[in-house]
């Protein structure tokens, strides 16, 4: 399964930083950039990515 790392901000647009075919690599990217603190108007997401899999796509 393939996920991504997501960046979602506060007006709840999301754009996608990285892919990673692990979700546990993806948990460790996003460990370290928390690392470095937590921003206030931002969250890092990991979610799969949907165009592997066309049963998770909405209709």
């Amino acid at each position: 399964m393939s996920w991504e790392v997501r960046i979602q901000y506060s007006n709840g647009t999301e754009q996608v930083l990285r892919s990673c075919k692990n979700r546990e690599t993806a948990l460790r990217y996003i460990d370290a950039l928390y690392s470095q603190g937590y921003p206030l108007h931002v969250a890092f997401i990991v979610c799969p990515i949907v165009s592997d899999y066309p049963s998770l796509q909405l209709v």
